[in-house]
């Protein structure tokens, strides 16, 4: 069968035109976000900006918690050591959502002494991990009272862990973080919304500890636990000096190295906001910060020489520059000596009233067993009613709920699809203008009985579509056109041959559409990891196009949208009669696009996640279900079911719809998540078997 030689058969290189097309569009927006920054000339300028970017942020959380519920904290050990005594304590930062800590305090205090809490990056042994061990050990040493707590997916926190196995269902760490993340970002919310709430509670537990001075907090990480500790200074007013380590640089840098960042990082609408890392340390002025970098790093070190440059411009507005400061060490990614060393004088400094002159040295550490809270070394091996993430994020979906209307006559529907419509075009950010396009059909050939065209055009300036369109070569005039879309668009012709040709024999025109980044227009990897894979190019420009207020899926529907346009500038195609017919995530941009335009006048969809709800719903769900179809708060505002009144005059049929786990959905859930709803909401739609064959 066809398809499409490299650089679109030789006539545009299209390999990084998603990449290009992102950054063009975010440049724009950081250019404004310099551009207003170099403009705050006053404080009450600032404050204004302080408040809009902190109520902005807090929002893409998905708000904090309303109720700080009892901690409940148990210590479960004690060791002695010589100078201080580390307390192993539990407490609940929610109910039943158990956090791992270890209490470092001074022995011979006469007074209250300032303490830190310390945030842990992605090392496994997180708290355990020899080199936060160490910032806790030279912190005590000096006289704090320490904090260290596990984060989710790390330490004695994995949220996947099979206590019957011995097992985590899903790898800890970063992985399991942009997992979770997942279902999180499809209600509207974020991971990091457990990060910065564990954090807020261990810094309640700590103002609890008679030892400490609740005055006189400071707060310090590294790589992961520099991103805790920048989200806590934003976050919690109560800090009084911190030092995130190994994270802050820039966007505009960070972008261009093509790395991608974990969920927890992604913050949706920061780049359209103006959120940038100096953000998150002027929010914090005039309170002494001071960032920890490597010169190494891949947190790259110009990202955040222009970083400090606008922190110091606006702690300079608050005459408080020498309150904010900059550790460089010539190392690579870590909480070095250097950083470490850094941070122990620079609370010293700002919360002890003493000189920065602390030097470390060597420093005997734990082993990591001696340090767990746990028994089994896991929350889910001992606490057997332990609440984890999923449980929380599904809580909070039902809490939130998906507001529906009553749907009941003609007239209501009418309004009822006019209102969807509108709403789906907001939620994935869908353009009003369509230009005219103009097409290029650069070969003619036969393929197996059938005549084949490669085409492209541009979807919008700048994107290139290519499409292959499969013919009867004895079809003549006006004939139906069906549209066309597969996982790996073109690419996939080979193996749907015998598809193409039931519906070319069928005596329909078929149209094969690459939307961007696929197929014939397929992208190259913008880093070491694989195209669609948690980490990889897709997951990467995903999240630079939520941070955008958009997703890749938005962008492909409008291209979808723009084949649909394609088609009717055809003379050999009734508009009348164009249909739709997607599979597996494919089959989603087919809904969505059916959805918005009223031109398809029919519409198969094989293989298509029948619910959204249904990821949030089901703890371990496919790996299939990815970047692809990720859409920020989708769940905010509507799921899949709430759009058939948009299709109830087409000719339409679902073939093996399928759940979170990728099996075909059963007939009770079906029922319980389409036609329960339909029933309750939308009983207009009588006629519920127009969409059979399941």
């Amino acid at each position: 069968m066809i398809t499409f030689k490299p650089f679109t058969d030789g006539y545009y290189d299209t390999e990084n035109q998603l990449p290009a097309y992102l950054g063009k569009k975010a440049e724009a927006y950081f250019a404004r976000e310099d551009s207003e920054k170099r403009s705050l000339g006053d404080r009450e300028a600032f404050e204004q900006r302080r408040a809009r970017i902190r109520a902005h942020f807090l929002d893409a959380l998905g708000g904090l918690p309303e109720e700080k519920t009892p901690l409940h904290p148990v210590c479960v050990g004690t060791l002695e050591r010589e100078g201080y005594r580390i307390e192993k304590i539990v407490f609940q930062s929610q109910p039943r959502f158990y956090v791992t800590s270890n209490l470092y305090v001074p022995t011979g205090l006469t007074e209250k002494a300032p303490a830190v809490l310390v945030v842990c990056g992605h090392a496994e042994p997180a708290k355990a991990y020899d080199l936060y061990q160490k910032v806790c050990l030279d912190l005590v040493r000096n006289g704090f009272v320490v904090l260290t707590i596990d984060p989710l997916g790390q330490g004695e926190r994995f949220q996947y862990w099979n206590p019957d196995l011995g097992k985590s269902d899903v790898s800890w760490g970063t992985r399991e973080h942009s997992y979770e993340g997942f279902q999180c970002t499809l209600i509207g919310s974020n991971v990091a919304r457990y990060f910065v709430w564990d954090g807020i509670r261990a810094m309640d537990y700590l103002m609890s500890r008679e030892e400490g001075d609740a005055a006189r907090i400071g707060v310090t990480g590294n790589s992961g636990g520099g991103t805790q500790t920048a989200y806590l200074m934003m976050a919690d007013p109560r800090i009084a000096a911190a030092m995130p380590c190994g994270y802050i640089t820039s966007r505009e840098a960070y972008r261009k190295t093509g790395q991608p960042h974990d969920a927890e990082q992604n913050i949706f609408g920061a780049i359209r906001e103006g959120l940038n890392y100096d953000d998150f340390i002027t929010c914090f002025a005039p309170k002494p910060a001071q960032i920890g970098a490597a010169a190494y790093d891949f947190f790259c070190i110009e990202g955040t020489l222009q970083t400090y440059e606008r922190a110091k411009a606006v702690y300079r507005l608050f005459d408080a520059e020498d309150k904010v400061g900059m550790v460089v060490a010539e190392t690579t990614h870590a909480y070095s000596d250097a950083l470490r060393e850094g941070a122990a004088n620079w609370f010293r400094r700002h919360l002890m009233g003493k000189p920065p002159d602390f030097r470390t040295g060597e420093i005997a550490i734990e082993a990591e067993e001696t340090l767990h809270c746990t028994t089994s070394g896991q929350v889910i091996g001992d606490y057997r009613d332990a609440a984890t993430v999923f449980d929380l994020n599904r809580r909070q979906f039902e809490e939130q709920g998906i507001a529906r209307p009553c749907i009941r006559d003609a007239d209501a529907l009418a309004e009822c699809v006019v209102r969807m419509r509108a709403c789906v075009k907001e939620v994935l950010d869908i353009p009003e203008a369509r230009p005219v396009i103009y097409p290029r059909v650069i070969s003619e050939e036969s393929v197996e009985g059938m005549r084949a065209e490669k085409i492209f055009f541009f979807s919008e300036p700048n994107v290139v579509l290519t499409a292959i369109m499969f013919a009867d070569p004895g079809l003549f005039g006006k004939t139906p056109a069906t549209l066309l879309l597969l996982d790996e668009g073109t690419e996939d012709i080979p193996k749907e041959e015998s598809l193409i040709k039931r519906l070319v024999f069928g005596g329909q025109r078929v149209l094969v559409l690459d939307v961007r980044g696929i197929g014939g227009v397929k992208m190259r990897r913008v880093n070491s990891q694989n195209l669609t894979e948690t980490h990889g190019s897709e997951f990467k420009l995903n999240f630079d196009a939520m941070m955008m207020g958009k997703s890749l899926m938005g962008l492909r529907v409008f291209d979808v949208l723009r084949g649909y346009d394609y088609l009717t500038s055809r003379k050999d195609v009734d508009r009348s009669r164009i249909g739709l017919y997607g599979k597996g995530t494919a089959a989603l941009y087919a809904f969505f696009a059916a959805t918005l335009e009223p031109g398809f006048r029919a519409m198969t969809s094989e293989d298509m996640l029948y619910a959204y709800e249904s990821l949030v719903r089901t703890r371990l769900y496919h790996e299939r279900y990815n970047q692809r179809m990720l859409v920020h708060g989708l769940l905010r505002h509507f799921d899949l079911v709430d759009l058939l009144p948009c299709l109830s005059d087409r000719e339409v049929r679902f073939v093996r719809l399928r759940n979170a786990r990728d099996e075909v959905v059963s007939t009770e859930a079906l029922e319980q998540g389409w036609f329960d709803v339909v029933r309750a909401h939308y009983p207009v739609l009588v006629d519920i078997g127009q969409w059979g064959d399941w």
